[in-house]
């Protein structure tokens, strides 16, 4: 296995990390009240925004759902640091062989993990990718449950592994305080008030 680059810092550093999304179809969506889902998909989006000011790699997972419409996330960014992957419906993404290296290619120790639903398909690439000895962060903001007692036993589960709940904000913050480049570190500081808003 390729040796991952890692930071001596005890923050997230945009050089080390990758965003990973796991975006849902439409149709699973009514079970998030409208409030939820619109913070769930403003989050994604100032997520994909910070990658992007960052020079993080973005990863978009879907499902291939035939006859469905396109993943409910849609954000018009520079698709240049994202990379749009499909796998299969009841399969974790990370029996994704094409998704699995292209994360590897990057040769970054830090997944940041957003999407649906927190319970299935974020905890199983969280659970794997811990295996494979990446550090993870969940956004929790930005990583909705299908019911309270779904998301308390996947939280634990995500604990006892290894895994660390974040919000996006903690995320955007820990980059910028990381980045040496002032514009860059301006430009993520700029997403902060968008979160603020959404709390």
């Amino acid at each position: 296995m390729k040796h991952r680059r890692f930071s001596n810092s005890p923050l997230l550093s945009p050089s080390v990390s990758i965003l990973v999304v796991v975006s849902s179809e439409r149709r699973e969506l009514i079970a998030l009240d409208s409030r939820t889902y619109t913070v769930h998909e403003q989050t994604i989006a100032a997520m994909l925004a910070a990658a992007q000011i960052a020079k993080v790699p973005a990863f978009v997972l879907s499902r291939d759902v035939p006859e469905q419409k396109p993943c409910s996330l849609a954000v018009e960014s520079d698709t240049s640091f994202q990379s749009r992957f499909v796998f299969e419906e009841s399969t974790s993404p990370w029996s994704h062989k094409p998704f699995v290296e292209a994360l590897t290619a990057q040769d970054r120790s830090m997944l940041v993990l957003a999407g649906f639903w927190l319970e299935h398909e974020v905890l199983t690439t969280a659970l794997h990718a811990l295996v494979d000895g990446y550090d993870i962060y969940v956004l929790l903001d930005a990583t909705p449950s299908r019911s309270r007692c779904a998301s308390f036993a996947a939280r634990e589960r995500l604990s006892q592994a290894g895994a660390m709940p974040v919000t996006a904000s903690q995320v955007i913050n820990e980059w910028s305080f990381e980045t040496p480049d002032a514009s860059t570190r301006a430009g993520l500081k700029s997403l902060l008030p968008i979160l603020l808003d959404l709390g």
